[in-house]
């Protein structure tokens, strides 16, 4: 059944924050981190997103190799939950939490809004992940994958645009969230995209996205992971 997706993305963050996930490691020696994420886009809204910490041995994908079912989920309609659900049963990951905005669109959040929220890592998760839709696409995500969590103080690292490959990018407003698309399952193999992750080509124009209005320079996302508490 078609849904409006923007329309139904609180309701789903929610749960997808409900799932923040059990841990897979030790608690000993549990630290929180703030996580800061500001759209640096000039007219990208981003469907709330996913923030991981996990040790070295989990990796939220490949470059060049098909998307998951919870990537491609994320990457067509913004929905973080299903992806958050793979990710947290999968080994090494110690904490899942989902960020939305809290500005004038919320949950999604608008060009020039900036969202934290606070996570934990345990144990030996000493790296950090996290992935979001770009909501004027067809099935973009912004990514950084196993970024190194800070001894101490905080670090800054930025998010390029991916294009999931799960869904062709044909810019019509009614395959995409924030024009106000209604949208079918996701597919993964159903052939109607390229097949595999890579760098996103940016918006081209001449259907429903105006490039002067959604097109981006990467990178798309600033985010400053600062440590608030704990041990090593």
């Amino acid at each position: 059944m078609k849904h409006t997706i923007l329309k139904a993305l609180a309701v789903s963050a929610l749960v997808a924050g409900g799932i923040a996930a059990t841990s897979q490691i030790a608690l000993a020696g549990s630290k929180t981190y703030r996580v800061t994420v500001a759209n640096a886009t000039g007219g990208q809204p981003l469907a709330p997103g996913l923030l991981i910490t996990h040790n070295s041995s989990f990796s939220l994908f490949q470059v060049n190799a098909a998307p998951s079912l919870g990537l491609a989920t994320m990457a067509e309609t913004g929905d973080p939950s299903v992806l958050a659900g793979e990710v947290s049963g999968a080994p090494g990951v110690s904490a899942a939490e989902v960020l939305v905005g809290s500005g004038a669109g919320a949950p999604v959040a608008l060009p020039g809004e900036t969202n934290s929220r606070l996570i934990t890592a345990s144990g030996n998760a000493k790296y950090f992940s996290a992935a979001g839709m770009l909501a004027a696409t067809n099935d973009a995500v912004y990514a950084v994958r196993g970024v190194r969590l800070p001894k101490h103080g905080k670090i800054t690292v930025h998010a390029a645009a991916y294009d999931a490959g799960s869904e062709a990018n044909n810019e019509i407003g009614t395959d995409i969230p924030a024009v106000g698309g209604n949208v079918g399952d996701p597919g993964v193999d159903n052939g109607d995209g390229e097949g595999f992750i890579h760098i996103h080509r940016g918006v081209h124009g001449g259907v429903d996205l105006d490039p002067a209005t959604h097109d981006w320079r990467n990178p798309v996302v600033e985010i400053t992971i600062e440590r608030v508490s704990g041990h090593n």
